[in-house]
């Protein structure tokens, strides 16, 4: 069983000679690669192993186990043995697997078996004209774009690569990232430009001189067709943007006869399991789900397929969906928790709004001995939470606001307020040790003094997430290269 790591896939990109793992990726991709994972052997993190001649498993990594992306890309006929022997080989490690994103071909493998996790919707270029004449509300959005300067050019490979392009690309996307409130994703979701850029394609729309949207397609080669991988939008892109990028993207496939193309997979749609429904409701604040479905069912796909986890009939459905989350995490989830935290999300930040409101009444009413050490004192911490309440409230209002002043504004403004309760954590944490602390009377008034002292030291990190992410969201949108 030969192997490949990460650095390998990098050469494809590269300017020197590629491996015989490279090349030999290459040429079962172009052969046998008809799954809008098969790419993904080219993405960083990943590995990539050979069972049998003429196949390969990509996958990535975690603790006790690999989770794979997709199925093997293998010939029709030879998937299911594949998928079988690559199985019976990380055992023989003591390597658990689960088969994360496949398209159904591993149904008939009686070791496996499947759960639906979501559905992708795919298009014929070809009807795309048509399409677009009989679809009044997509007409409209892409007549916006247009109409506020958005004009979209494909790129070629040689020119995408270019530093001047990466640098632009890389300012949208930090834009993209900042607008999103959980951190950056990996495994199948990883916005990875350079990985496999010989192969790809690149649509870039543009206002005047600014890069305002990018759509970069990878090839389904032995399906004759195009994964729209990554299709990124500037936060003060003009409205049909994205629908511009994708408009241009399947006129040019169905000029070259492409005849299958699609968006790749919005998780938890279609006819999944109930509490799979109701995590897709649950985390709506942090990943909306039913919107990133809701915007590709907008362009009216000819089909819909379902997408499947699969994993071994012996081994545990929740085992495998654990080891795919952490995939995407890249590392721990309860990290993976506290790097979203440390973001700000809006949510959470409308949360803290509300949680000090009463506080600040309870504080309001609380008799000043022995709590505070003068009445101007307890006076003066009332008024710095109700002042904060309502800071709060500004710094939600103007973040939903779009346009560089108001970003700016936005951002000054998460700066002042991370600012002053960073030192508010400080003056408490004095205060409690210095005047409560010595005069606490029972394990209520000790607790009731940490409660005090830990609210402002856990809320300023937020607020600093908050405002990095308002501070690159106000830095404007990537300038054109000339």
């Amino acid at each position: 069983m030969l192997s490949v790591g990460k650095s390998s896939g990098e050469d494809i990109v590269g300017q020197g000679s590629p491996s015989d793992a490279v090349l030999a990726i290459s040429a079962i991709l172009s052969a046998e690669g008809r799954t809008s994972t098969a790419f993904s052997a080219m993405l960083r993190g990943m590995r990539v192993e050979f069972p049998a001649p003429a196949s390969y498993v990509a996958y990535a990594t975690v603790p006790g186990g690999v989770v794979t992306a997709g199925e093997p890309v293998a010939a029709p006929a030879q998937l299911v043995e594949v998928a079988e022997l690559f199985l019976a080989q990380m055992r023989a490690q003591g390597t658990r697997v689960a088969f994360f994103a496949t398209e159904g071909r591993l149904l008939h493998s009686q070791q496996l078996d499947r759960w639906l996790i979501g559905e992708q919707p795919v298009w014929n270029p070809q009807a795309w004209d048509a399409h677009v004449r009989g679809h009044r509300s997509l007409r409209e959005q892409l007549r916006r774009a247009r109409a506020k300067g958005v004009s979209v050019q494909m790129l070629d490979a040689s020119t995408a690569i270019k530093p001047t392009w990466r640098a632009a690309f890389d300012t949208l996307i930090r834009r993209w990232h900042a607008t999103r409130s959980m951190p950056p994703m990996r495994f199948l979701v990883d916005v990875d430009l350079d990985a496999g850029a010989a192969w790809r394609r690149t649509f870039v729309a543009l206002r005047g001189r600014e890069l305002v949207g990018v759509l970069s397609m990878a090839p389904v080669p032995a399906r004759g067709g195009w994964l729209l991988e990554h299709l990124l939008r500037d936060p003060d892109a003009p409205n049909g943007t994205a629908e511009l990028l994708v408009d241009q993207a399947m006129r040019v496939m169905g000029t070259e006869g492409v005849t299958w193309a699609t968006l790749g997979l919005a998780p938890l749609h279609g006819s999944i399991a109930p509490w799979l429904a109701h995590i897709r409701r649950a985390s709506r604040p942090l990943f909306n789900f039913d919107g990133l479905a809701a915007f590709k069912r907008k362009l009216r796909p000819a089909a819909w397929e379902s997408i499947y986890l699969a994993w071994p009939r012996d081994g545990s459905r929740w085992r495998a969906l654990h080891d795919g989350l952490r995939a995407f995490a890249d590392g721990p989830l309860w990290w993976f928790g506290v790097r979203t935290i440390a973001r700000g999300p809006a949510s959470l930040l409308h949360l803290l709004e509300w949680l000090l409101v009463p506080w600040t009444v309870l504080l309001s009413l609380a008799p000043t001995s022995p709590w505070f050490p003068s009445r101007t004192v307890h006076a003066a911490w009332v008024l710095f939470d109700v002042l904060l309440v309502f800071g709060l409230r500004r710094l939600r209002l103007q973040a939903t606001q779009r346009g560089q002043p108001a970003r700016a504004r936005a951002a000054q403004l998460g700066w002042w307020l991370a600012a002053a309760v960073s030192c508010d954590a400080v003056l408490t944490l004095a205060q409690a040790g210095l005047w409560n602390w010595p005069r606490r009377t029972g394990w209520l008034a000790a607790a009731i003094i940490a409660v005090a002292c830990m609210a402002p030291a856990l809320t300023a990190p937020v607020l600093w997430g908050a405002w990095r992410r308002l501070r690159t969201l106000a830095s404007g949108a990537a300038s054109f290269p000339a």
